[in-house]
């Protein structure tokens, strides 16, 4: 009964505090939509359509579409086929941070990391669980738990803690002794967390083992050190036959289980701890070896011109004046009461098959997770072929990283949670939630915030079904993905190699090998999600809700007067067989285009579902070329903006501003390829409400647009041309009332 009533109150919690978020979002301007005009349903009357010809189900019949590529998530033929519920499911991962990864949620609450797992990872990468519990085990009953809970991790490795010769129980080693000798200066209560912690890691362990118990261990160990997917799989240069092997033959339920136990359990141990930390010993620190990877505990305070270095413990001079530097290679678990730390190696990641399962709860202190290095090891929050976890309390903390970091997953689950502070997160590849095969989720509570990586990264969904997910609650943040090829080569030929194809920011990429070797993986999710603050996204190609070859990209930003500049395929954008949203909600929002400039602002190539959706705000776009709401080779692409006084800059003599470029082979099916001609496609640019503006330009000079005009309505190809049918329509729209219903379901 009692249980029953604290559900009672929690989902009653839930409730207000999503109508408070809600209602502050709404506050931004967005349109209210009784009783006013189906403006979506208005343009596509105009040409016979209607919101079932939108998307696309590929039958056995079309003749060589990709009809048989693995890994595609259980969400991508649906969305595929029915594209407006793009916006639905980017609401609802947007519902889920903005009420997990509220600070007030965890105030009353202590399952939000366990949820954020769930229903940003686990649930998106597959069905079977439905987030009622982790089923945490309890501490041991016994006077001394914790060593009887390090009792347990050695039994699961199949290793004694005492030993007997000629009769008599030896002296050394005594691994129960030597922990109940390391921590009894540990308060009871402490001790007792501990266990319980440590219990329920064991207990992931398992099933991580379980969730391998198919897979050959020599697959394993080649996939371990595989480091080069980021640059490697987008066009299929090269073939990893051990990674469809394992992905074949594990058990990912298991493995999410196991994922899931992590989270819940380091959270309530975060919980338990906090208010603890004004009892832990100054002087106190300790490391002991387990089979799986050593156990480190230190007290908030750190005197080391008092504290002799412990011989077991890896640690240096640190090399900024009051922090301590520490080894955290090979670690199953590590606990900071608080001291400025600097954590190398694989701190929080899977250092090899023998530590599967890798923690870190850092409860306060301004922390650096890597240092001066010029390479890093996988670290913070990485899962290979395991599940690494990195739960910091409080701080400005400093993340600096190579490839694998920040929330990345291999095979695994990744997980690195911010609650508060001014951090910067620094990294080179697959890094700030990026998921291959696996899951990355790299989460930011409250501050201002800087992110910089080269590629595959701040919400990336790579190849096998990935998913990768980078989400802030508040503060003004400024994400880059390094745009320029002389920085780091990822040259793009769409922007003359000048600029990198990023893949980051809200990506779903996957592997398309039907120009090499013919092994084509489905990308996966990538999001990138913030709710308050005044943002910039600073990018290249490929970037903001974009997807590619089977892939799912979405950026989302609830709030504030945010700038996004990028390049190309970028903002609502994908290319071949893919769903890509960029969804505002509310500010005066800048949305620009640079060099080359185009490709983007809801646009579809190849078979795509493109939206960008802004809604409330004066806005402006610009973009050179072929972009707002532009539809190639069969694709439905958007621009739909709701509300304020906008403005648009278009280049001179270019598609875009709602249209939809005709083939012949619409007309008239192809002799070897009629699929496109079976299917339809539709170019959108939908303006609600507000005085708005459009011109183009060359160069620095700018003219009213020769089509697009505040309150009007025209066709690209028009009616009266000989393109005009063919199941291929582009139409814009300006109007001053209407709504689309859709966008509306939740205000």
């Amino acid at each position: 009964m009692k249980t029953y009533v604290k559900v009672i109150l929690l989902s009653f919690f839930l409730v207000v505090l999503f109508f408070m978020t809600t209602e502050k979002v709404q506050a931004q301007g967005n349109v209210q939509s009784d009783n006013q005009q189906d403006v979506l349903k208005t343009i596509l009357n105009e040409v016979g359509f209607n919101r079932k010809d939108l998307g696309y189900q590929p039958a056995g019949y079309w003749n060589r579409f990709p009809l048989d590529i693995p890994y595609k998530l259980t969400s991508f033929n649906a969305l595929f086929a029915q594209p407006l519920k793009l916006y639905d499911y980017a609401e609802v991962m947007g519902n889920t941070v903005a009420l997990y990864l509220n600070p007030a949620y965890a105030d009353s609450a202590h399952d939000g990391l366990y949820k954020l797992v769930y229903n940003l990872g686990v649930d998106k990468k597959l069905g079977g669980f439905r987030s009622y519990s982790a089923n945490l085990l309890p501490a041991p009953q016994s006077k001394h738990p914790l060593a009887v809970a390090i009792e347990r991790l050695y039994a699961l490795a199949g290793r004694q803690t005492e030993f007997y010769t000629f009769g008599s129980k030896s002296d050394e080693p005594d691994y129960k002794k030597e922990i109940i000798e390391k921590t009894k200066n540990l308060p009871d209560t402490v001790r007792t967390i501990l266990a319980a912690l440590v219990v329920n890691l064991t207990d992931a362990i398992k099933w991580r083992n379980l969730a391998f118990r198919r897979c050959d261990l020599r697959n394993m160990e080649k996939a371990f050190h595989i480091r080069d997917l980021a640059n490697t799989q987008t066009d299929g240069m090269i073939y990893y036959p051990e990674l469809d092997d394992l992905a074949k033959n594990i058990d990912f339920p298991s493995l999410h289980y196991a994922a899931l136990k992590v989270a819940a359990a380091a959270e309530r141990a975060e919980w338990l701890l906090k208010p603890l930390v004004k009892s832990i010993p100054a002087d106190f620190e300790m490391e002991f070896e387990t089979p799986f990877g050593k156990i480190a505990i230190f007290s908030p305070v750190y005197k080391r011109d008092k504290l002799p270095v412990p011989k077991t413990m890896v640690t240096t001079r640190a090399p900024i004046p009051g922090w301590m530097e520490y080894d955290a290679t090979n670690t199953l678990l590590v606990i900071d009461f608080g001291r400025n730390m600097i954590y190398q190696g694989t701190v929080g990641a899977t250092a090899s098959l023998q530590n599967p399962v890798s923690v870190v709860i850092d409860l306060g202190g301004d922390d650096y997770y890597g240092y001066e290095r010029k390479k890093y090891p996988p670290s913070a929050g990485v899962g290979i072929l395991g599940i690494g976890l990195v739960l910091d309390s409080q701080g400005d903390d400093h993340y600096n990283g190579g490839t694998f970091a920040q929330g990345a997953g291999l095979l695994g689950v990744g997980v690195l949670l911010d609650r508060e502070g001014n951090d910067k997160y620094k990294a080179q590849l697959s890094a700030q939630g990026c998921g291959y095969f696996g899951i990355g989720l790299c989460f930011d509570g409250e501050g201002d915030d800087r992110y910089y990586l080269y590629g595959d990264g701040q919400g990336m969904g790579g190849v096998g079904g990935g998913i990768g997910v980078c989400a802030s609650y508040s503060g003004d943040d400024k994400y880059t993905a390094e745009p320029y090829a002389s920085v780091y080569n990822r040259g793009d030929y769409h922007s003359k190699q000048k600029i990198n194809a990023n893949s980051a920011q809200g990506a779903g990429s996957g592997r398309r090998g039907d120009g090499s070797d013919g092994h084509s993986w489905a990308g996966g999710l990538g999001a990138i999600i913030d709710i308050y603050g005044n943002d910039h996204y600073y990018s290249g190609n490929w970037t903001l809700g974009v997807g590619y070859w089977f892939g799912t990209g979405i950026a989302l930003d609830r709030s504030g007067d945010d700038y996004y500049q990028s390049c190309y395929f970028t903002q609502g954008s994908g290319a071949h067989y893919c769903n890509g949203i960029l969804l505002d909600e509310g500010g005066d929002d800048r949305h620009e285009l640079y060099e080359t400039a185009g490709a983007g602002l809801g646009f579809g190539w190849d078979f795509t579902n493109a939206f960008l959706i802004n809604i409330g705000g004066n806005d402006t776009y610009r973009a050179k070329m072929i972009s707002m709401g532009l539809a190639q080779i069969r694709s439905d692409a958007f621009l739909i903006d709701i509300g304020g006084d906008d403005k648009y800059f278009l280049g001179q003599n270019t598609p875009g501003l709602g249209e939809a470029t005709y083939r012949k082979d619409y007309r008239k099916p192809s002799l070897l390829t009629p699929y496109y001609y079976y299917a339809k496609s539709f170019g959108g640019f939908i303006d609600i409400g507000g005085r708005d503006a459009y011109y183009e330009f060359k160069d620095r000079n700018e003219t009213p647009h020769p089509m697009a005009k505040n309150n009007s309505l025209w066709f690209q190809p028009s009616k009266t041309d000989s393109t005009f049918g063919a199941n291929n329509y582009g139409i814009g729209i300006d109007i001053e009332k209407g709504t689309i219903p859709e966008f509306f379901k939740w205000k």
